[in-house]
């Protein structure tokens, strides 16, 4: 049986950059003082970051430490997005793309 990230459409390095820019400009646009203090708001960006590149069978640590990182953010403020130092952290890696 097919694993659900098998299912999932997979990405090259270049969509998933540009998919972390697309949602970088997003959080921008939003704002770190809403997105630390609305719910709604912070897990509506976050969950759509973060979940195509869970979704990458590709994403390793020891090959694209870079994508890797910015999944592990991601993920930070998805469960915690009154995390503003994982929220500027995550910009951080982003911007370095």
């Amino acid at each position: 049986m097919n694993n659900k990230k098998s299912q999932y459409p997979q990405m090259t390095y270049k969509q998933a950059v540009k998919h972390c820019k697309y949602w970088a400009e997003q959080i921008r646009a939003d704002g770190l003082d809403l997105l630390t203090t609305d719910y709604g708001a912070a897990i509506g960006v976050s969950d759509q970051l973060a979940y195509p590149l869970d979704m990458q069978e590709w994403i390793s640590a020891p090959r694209y430490p870079d994508i890797y990182a910015i999944r592990y953010y991601a993920g930070v403020v998805d469960h915690d997005h009154t995390d503003r130092a994982s929220w500027e952290k995550l910009l951080e890696l982003i911007d370095k793309l």
